[in-house]
């Protein structure tokens, strides 16, 4: 079996994979690089409402690490 199969074969998709030794591998650093890793881990993202042809306000918006594990 290649080594790529192994993420197949436990039920995953190769996304889930990756996150997961991506999380393996951030857990494993040492001080300064650790928080630096947590740091860029964060996620920002705009929304942006259309009415009558015309944006409103966006909205900016954080991915938390418990909205993540939900």
């Amino acid at each position: 079996m290649a080594a790529s199969s192994y993420w197949r074969a436990a039920g995953m998709t190769y996304l889930a994979y990756a996150n997961q030794c991506a999380a393996h591998l951030r857990a494993c650093l040492k001080e300064p690089l650790k928080s630096q890793a947590i740091a860029r881990e964060q996620v920002h993202y705009k929304i942006v409402q259309w009415k009558n042809g015309v944006p409103e306000k966006p909205v900016i918006r954080q991915v938390s690490e418990a909205a993540k594990s939900a």
